[in-house]
């Protein structure tokens, strides 16, 4: 028979090595689900080294301030679309209940993007999420500039012929929209006080009818590529848009003042 002292030691060794092994087993046997999918915004800029934080919420009940269930956050230097992937213990979740997913962009602890809702996500699926985020807290354009208008100058030529011209659509979140006259077109555009910059634009693919309003389309295109500044005129009904020396490039005439929908 062993000494006490020694029997002592032996038992509780044993018994040790029973809970570690027991609780590595009830660990092993929480079912856990794992989301996959990626973070995408449709504005057109680049970020900063961010935080991306994604939450798993019940939204049964409580759709405004639903309950969190899963967290994940992690820093990334990529840019959109950011892959991401998220775990959570199916032990907490119950039948006949609705889940979403929300998710933040932060930089230097301030959010740019975030869902503006809970997306609903399907907690069986095997299929990849893709999480929709839009800017937050971001400056408005300044009201002056939103609206409707229609160009009357292109460089040097008038275009008060009677004949269509190219319009513009501008909006207070940023997004544009407008028509080539023979195109449709989509972009968006980045202000800050009197400079003002678009983004690629994109156009349909119909072709012109004449040599004329072709060269007009094309010369319009430019004009927006090589914008770099804005001004409106005191009566709040023209828009001179300006290259980077401060060069008039086109000047508009205001259509509305409310932002066409």
């Amino acid at each position: 028979m062993l000494p006490s002292p020694l029997r002592r030691t032996v038992m509780m060794g044993l018994l040790c090595g029973l809970g570690a092994s027991v609780a590595g087993q009830a660990s092993a046997q929480t079912p856990k689900t794992t989301l996959h999918g990626s973070v995408v915004y449709r504005e057109r800029m680049a970020i900063p080294p961010a935080t991306v934080e994604l939450r798993i919420v019940d939204l049964t009940g409580h759709p405004t301030q639903p309950k969190t269930i899963a967290r994940s956050s992690f820093a990334t230097t990529r840019q959109v679309p950011i892959p991401f992937q998220i775990t959570l213990d199916r032990n907490l979740l119950k039948s006949g209940r609705t889940y979403g997913l929300t998710g933040t962009i932060q930089v230097n602890g301030q959010p740019w993007f975030k869902t503006p809702m809970p997306a609903p996500i399907n907690l069986t699926s095997d299929a990849d999420i893709v999480l929709t985020v839009r800017r937050h807290g971001g400056k408005q354009l300044a009201p002056s500039l939103t609206g409707s208008w229609h160009l009357e100058k292109l460089g040097d030529t008038a275009l008060k012929d009677g004949t269509p011209s190219p319009t513009l659509e501008l909006h207070d979140d940023g997004s544009v929209a407008g028509t080539t006259i023979c195109n449709q077109i989509n972009s968006t555009m980045t202000v800050a006080g009197q400079t003002i910059q678009f983004a690629p634009v994109a156009t349909t693919r119909r072709a012109c009818l004449d040599t004329t309003t072709a060269q007009r389309e094309r010369a319009f295109l430019v004009g927006l590529e090589n914008t770099r500044n804005w001004q409106i005129a005191p009566t709040g009904d023209v828009l001179v848009l300006s290259d980077g020396q401060n060069q008039p490039l086109m000047v508009f005439h205001r259509q509305s003042h409310l932002p066409v929908k």
